[in-house]
């Protein structure tokens, strides 16, 4: 751009008239991509009044790649345009680690919604700088909780790393925040103390009216409680603890056992007996003995609200055989609560030989012995791992299916062992399957395996069939590979949130092998094959790049996918398939291909006329 001429543009984005200003930032993005100017000027305008104005500025600066940008991103995920916010995310996303101190910094105020984007930003980079400042949220009144819920989210997905970091941290944490919360409680109730003394002794010198205060004349004791650095000392601490449980490593039992003690302030041990409640219902009944005697003492205890902590906990969770009879005698507890539970849970109180006779009843011939077996076993928990090895041991498909049934009665609560022998199973089904040598009937029962596997586990579930695609794939069978992914396309939201990037990229480049260039461009723009690559590419996910790297991949069926997202009519998915055909001109810029790119993207606007 010639530098008056440039000059004078610039200028007109300073003008009181919004269609100067519009006009002048349109020219400027289309033009100006190499000049550093133009990129500034483009920036300011990122705080125009005008919503028009702002948006044809930052899709300018997006097509120029433009870095560095990121303080100046963050102002528009706080503003009342949705999509301006879900755009500029999306380039935050983009920016990486140069948009990671910036968010690290303004995510510690501002609205809950924009926090929320800028935190699962955050989570995403998965660096543990990025990582803490996400968990420095979790006392925050107002965005704390939003703040536990995202990271638990993420930990949804099955990311180890995250899970790993998180920790790490969190237990560092909680020592940290355990010691200035002991401290200032001792202050708070030292305090609570003396004003209680003082409040007795001024009631003794002068008597008051009855009823004065609300209090009948009586003095009325101050509430460590309330104290508001105890508050958010207890906030910090609670959600910590809560953090911890939701991670449920066994690792975690004595710490969180250690804050469910009677010398702890309540909010406390409320938050440490929660966190134990997914420790314990994916845990077999070794090693929890000590945390499962301990709740039952608290289930029967006087303080009615730890009570019913426990008697939650309690309800998910396997009895050993050892607190059997403990356990039962909740059935006289002066707690209706807990004797609710213990006889809802009478398998349980007579162990496993108790369990052993419903498990073998639920696989009889007896119809009314069945019923009355599946509801008794859908109601202990201890009964899954049990049930599980019948299921596996079972030969006829519908005991197969009532075992399953049982199972997916403690979804939630299926312990790790119970699901890791499930997967061993179906996984050497699904050896014998593609190799050829299964039976009938144990075709069926990989899908009964199979089926409840994607109920209870549906990370697991995810995992065996991108195994069995790559097997398939690297056989050279990659329409039936891409077969028998294809129900992720259109899947439940469980087992669509258990996809991790390289697997969901893994699965739409098999799409592209399978379907080939001639079908994919008579495909509709919203196609769910299609749908994976828009998602990949509006969480940063280098997808072009990997797809030049694929040597299964051709140029044409590149071309046909970039041809195909250039006319799908959505922004996002025009910059993507731009992006694409201008990998084929670099890589091959003298090809018939490159032309053909060169052509389309010139007739769409993204590429100036020579």
């Amino acid at each position: 751009m010639a530098k008056n001429l440039g000059g004078a543009i610039i200028e007109l984005l300073d003008s009181e008239r919004v269609d100067l200003r519009a006009a002048a930032a349109m020219v400027l993005a289309a033009v100006g991509k190499r000049d550093k100017s133009v990129q500034n000027a483009l920036t300011s305008r990122l705080e125009d009044d005008d919503m028009g104005v702002r948006r044809i500025a930052l899709e300018g600066l997006a097509d120029m790649g433009a870095a560095g940008i990121a303080p100046k991103l963050v102002p528009l995920l706080r503003g009342n345009d949705e999509t301006l916010a879900e755009r500029a995310a999306t380039l935050l996303a983009q920016q990486g680690a140069e948009a990671e101190s910036t968010l690290r910094k303004e995510v510690r105020a501002g609205t809950v919604g924009a926090r929320r984007v800028m935190a699962q930003l955050l989570l995403r980079r998965g660096t543990q700088p990025a990582i803490d400042a996400v968990l420095d949220q979790l006392s925050d009144s107002e965005f704390g909780e939003q703040a536990l819920q995202l990271v638990r989210a993420e930990l949804d997905s099955g990311n180890d790393k995250l899970a790993n970091q998180v920790e790490k941290s969190a237990v560092g944490r909680a020592s940290e925040a355990a010691k200035e919360l002991h401290k200032l409680w001792a202050k708070a109730q030292k305090s609570a103390a003396d004003a209680q003394k003082s409040s007795a002794k001024a009631a003794k010198g002068k008597k008051k009216p009855d009823g004065a205060n609300g209090s009948n004349g009586h003095a009325t004791a101050a509430d460590p409680l309330r104290d508001p650095e105890v508050s958010l000392g207890i906030a910090r601490l609670g959600s910590l603890l809560r953090l911890i449980g939701y991670l449920a490593r066994p690792s975690t039992q004595s710490l969180l056992l250690k804050y469910a003690d009677a010398d702890e302030p309540r909010p406390i041990r409320l938050a440490a007996i929660a966190g134990l409640r997914r420790i314990v219902a994916q845990s077999e009944a070794k090693g929890t003995e000590k945390v499962i005697e301990t709740l039952i003492d608290y289930a029967d205890g006087d303080d009615l609200a730890i009570a019913q902590s426990a008697i939650d906990t309690l309800r998910g969770a396997r009895i050993p055989e050892s607190l059997a009879k403990p356990f039962a005698a909740l059935a006289k507890s002066k707690n209706v609560m807990a004797q609710k539970l213990a006889m809802e849970r009478l398998p349980a109180g007579g162990g496993a030989s108790a369990v052993k006779a419903l498990v073998e009843a639920l696989g009889g011939d007896d119809p009314t012995a069945r019923d009355a077996a599946a509801r008794g076993l859908a109601k202990a928990p201890e009964s899954v791992l049990p049930v599980t090895r019948a299921l596996l041991a079972s030969k006829d498909e519908q005991v197969a299916r009532r075992y399953a049934g049982v199972i997916r009665a403690h979804r939630g609560h299926v312990s790790n062992q119970a699901i890791d022998e499930l997967v061993d199973q179906t996984r050497d089904l699904m050896d014998k399957h593609f190799k050829g040598k299964a039976t009938a009937d144990q075709l069926v029962f990989e899908r009964v395996l199979a089926e409840l596997i994607a109920d209870v586990a549906p990370g697991k579930h995810v995992e065996l069939l991108f195994e069995r695609a790559k097997r398939l794939r690297k056989a050279g069978k990659a329409v039936e590979a891409f077969g028998s992914l294809k129900p992720l396309l259109r899947s439940r939201a469980d087992l669509d949130a258990a996809i991790d990037d390289d697997q969901r990229f893994f699965l739409a480049q098999l799409s592209l092998e399978a379907v080939g260039e001639g079908l994919l461009r008579q495909m509709s723009a919203n196609d769910p094959v299609f749908e994976q690559f828009s998602r990949l590419a509006a969480k940063g996910y280098p997808v072009a790049k990997n797809l030049a790297k694929n040597a299964e991949v051709t140029d044409e069926q590149i071309y046909a996918l970039g041809f195909r997202l250039i006319e799908s009519g959505d922004g996002a998915n025009e910059e993507l398939g731009a992006e694409l055909l201008e990998g084929i001109i670099e890589e091959r810029p003298r090809s018939k291909l490159a032309k053909s790119a060169k052509n389309k993207l010139k007739l769409t606007g993204h590429l100036d006329e020579d």
